[in-house]
């Protein structure tokens, strides 16, 4: 704290020398409305500020004489006004004329469930996933409240439209991120390992995504970091698992965050009981750093890089010998490391750069097995976007990675390395204000494979009203065989094709959305008798719906989602075409939130619904026909805004499974079929109580 002092007194210091002017002022539209996220800023200066929910602005310059500001927000034309800076203030009354309005003009959406700063039909905003009751401010659990995506329950990753894990891929600032999700544990699902905080934007694609993005059969999941912060500040969090610190230094064109955290279940496992027996209980610490400069007025490079290491070791019932149960153990690292550069090179051309690093290694003992995996992956990225007529852009670019594993069993080595190199084109053409074709195509070629692929993207939107859209969207979608397939052989990509038709009805406080799709599946890895091929194939096909509102409600907010899937493949070691372990017919989800304004406390609910899912029963003849009970959760939340030590303070309060429903996830039979097991949550019901105090900032918005 000495240090930070010292800087920021340096830094007052420094700026007090020089002649400071102040300007304020408000923003309206010419209905005389606030327009709020508005852009304020001195032209040819890093000076300027953005306008609060009242649409108020205020910024400091020591610029003098006569200067130009120019001012811009979403859904109005930008204007500019010159002032003369050779007073000690200036307050400003401006008013923004608007332009083509967005939430009338047609979008590429077919899909698409689009959040963050300025986007259409936003779903879930960083805040949305911190405070959604039973997802414990993780970005994976919130998605799974969404349709199309399913529970993961005993395995970690995404699953979305009948697609397995593998099939979902995330990308942080454009760059694919191999190793999304913290140390696994075997039967039970891990949480992501990037907080909601770090991204200003969320763009979950179920399906028929740009082609910007690769390697993913079924979904991608694409992450857009925060520019600059306001100011500087500390955010501390004491929770019941652990503690972590964040520090934002804000310069004037750039800033640092350096965070830490330490988590800890024990005490939280003495409290709550435990299904499991832990030898180790989930350790983790980790570190940050976080870099951004702006490099001109439309120019921003970012740098970001983590460390994290966990370690865990649990006893499992083994169900052929309840004497001799099996050991577990785990230690975990991982190293990523994201740097993009973003610049308009002139008013219409836009350059997108990027480098991305992302190591994993485990080790550990599994029964009396040592085993060691390490993944690694570097992904280089360059995008050149042009902008013409309104509304309409063409892009295209270039991208390589190199990945690869090495695993090992004791001492016994397997590893594989690829290098895959990929270009991408892409239009988004407004026929008119009320229609937009997208025309795309992603073409790949893989080392190790020694195979190349051509994947057409299209989509098509038609505004039908004011307010209401239909889009369709068709894509073929490549990806390289799972790492635990490619280290014992190269196969051929597997293929995806996807069909989708949705209808849209999104007004600035509400969104209904009905969407069918159909799937269909080539290509796909098939194990019979150890012998590895590409002869796999599926579909899956069903109906989605969605409805949010946030109106009807004073300071409330709720969405309600709904699946019907569909899904059958052959593929891995099945030995005919079934519906997979990990796919749900029906899935639904309620979610809602009330802020009360006397207390200044939000409280929210969610409950999460699954029907039955697919297991295997030795002794049924029909493979994968038999289900397990449906899933039920209750979860509530609980966040009370108040001060401590005269500091902005959230007590917060996570209970999981309140209702306490006995969930299954499946089951595992003794190799003579005549026992069996059930696989379950970790513990029935988790409670999550912390203390956040930001130092700094007093803002909290809903």
């Amino acid at each position: 704290m000495k240090v930070l002092k010292l800087v920021l007194f340096l830094s007052c210091f420094v700026t007090l020398t020089q002649a400071q002017i102040n300007i304020s002022g408000t923003l309206k539209s010419a209905k005389g409305e606030p327009v709020i996220n508005a852009n304020i800023a001195l032209k040819n200066t890093y000076d300027g500020s953005s306008t609060d929910s009242l649409g108020r602005f205020t910024f400091s310059t020591t610029e003098t004489g006569l200067k130009t500001i120019q001012f811009s927000a979403l859904n109005y034309e930008t204007d500019s006004v010159t002032v003369d800076l050779n007073h000690s203030s200036l307050a400003l009354h401006l008013i923004l004329k608007p332009s083509i309005n967005l939430l009338e003009t047609v979008a590429i959406s077919a899909g698409y469930f689009i959040a963050g700063d300025g986007k259409k039909g936003a779903v879930l905003s960083a805040l949305d996933i911190a405070t959604t009751a039973g997802t414990n401010a993780d970005i994976f659990a919130a998605q799974q409240t969404l349709p199309g995506a399913q529970t993961s329950f005993s395995e970690s990753g995404l699953f979305v439209r009948g697609g397995s894990a593998a099939e979902t891929k995330t990308y942080f600032d454009g760059m694919l991120i191999k190793s999304p999700f913290n140390a696994t544990v075997p039967d039970q699902a891990s949480r992501g390992r990037l907080s909601a905080f770090l991204f200003k934007g969320t763009s979950f694609s179920a399906g028929g995504y740009s082609a910007q993005y690769g390697q993913a059969l079924s979904s991608a999941l694409i992450l857009e970091t925060t520019d600059l912060p306001e100011k500087t500040t500390t955010g501390i969090s004491l929770l019941s698992v652990g503690v972590g610190v964040d520090q934002n230094i804000r310069f004037k064109n750039s800033a640092l965050t350096l965070g830490g955290s330490y988590y800890n279940l024990g005490p939280t496992y003495q409290l709550i009981r435990q299904q499991h027996h832990y030898v180790k209980v989930p350790e983790q610490f980790s570190g940050s750093l976080q870099y951004k400069h702006k490099t001109s007025a439309t120019g921003m490079f970012k740098i970001y890089a983590t460390y994290g290491e966990s370690r865990l070791a649990l006893l499992q019932e083994n169900i052929d010998a309840p004497l001799a149960p099996n050991y577990f153990s785990n230690n975990n690292h991982n190293v990523y490391i994201n740097s993009t550069y973003k610049e308009y090179l002139t008013g219409s051309w836009k350059l997108d750069a990027g480098f991305a690093y992302d190591k994993t290694a485990d080790a550990g003992l599994q029964s009396v097995d040592n085993y060691t995996r390490n993944d690694h992956m570097y992904n280089g990225k360059i995008t050149i976007t042009n902008y013409f007529g309104r509304l309409s852009n063409f892009k295209f670019g270039t991208e390589t990675f190199n990945s690869g594993r090495t695993e090992s069993l004791n001492g016994m080595e397997r590893g594989y390395s690829d290098q895959l190199s990929a270009g991408f084109a892409e239009t988004d053409l407004f026929l008119t204000e009320k229609l937009v074709l997208r025309l795309g195509a992603r073409t790949e070629y893989s080392s190790y494979l020694g195979k190349a692929n051509l994947a057409p993207r299209s989509s098509l939107g038609l505004k039908t009203g004011r307010s209401s859209q239909l889009s369709f969207a068709y894509g073929r979608f490549y990806q390289n065989p799972e790492d635990e397939y490619l280290v014992m052989k190269a196969l051929d990509f597997e293929i995806a094709d996807h069909y989708i038709l949705k209808y849209e009805i999104n007004t600035a406080h509400r969104n209904f959305r009905i969407e069918g799709y159909y799937k269909d599946y080539n290509h796909l890895t098939k194990e019979i008798t150890a012998n590895l091929n590409n002869s796999g194939s599926g579909y899956a096909r069903g109906v989605e719906l969605f409805w949010r509102d946030r109106q009807s409600i004073k300071n409330g907010d709720y969405y309600i989602s709904y699946s019907f899937l569909d899904t059958k493949r052959n593929f891995r070691d099945f030995p005919a075409m079934a519906t997979p372990a990990f796919a749900a017919k029906h899935t639904a989800a309620v979610v809602y939130k009330q802020f009360i304004e006397s207390i200044q406390t939000q409280v929210g609910a969610t409950y999460s619904f699954a029907s039955g899912r697919p297991y295997v029963n030795p002794n049924n003849a029909v493979y994968l026909s038999d289900r397990t009970k449906n899933y039920n959760s209750l979860s509530l939340t609980v966040s009370h805004l108040t001060r401590l030590f005269n500091q902005f303070t959230v007590l917060y309060l996570n209970a999981n499974n309140v209702t306490g429903f006995n969930n299954v996830y499946g089951y595992q039979y003794s190799s003579d079929g005549l026992n069996r097991r059930a696989i379950v949550p970790a513990a029935k019901r988790n409670l999550i109580v912390g203390i956040l105090i930001t130092i700094g900032d007093n803002t909290f918005v809903r």
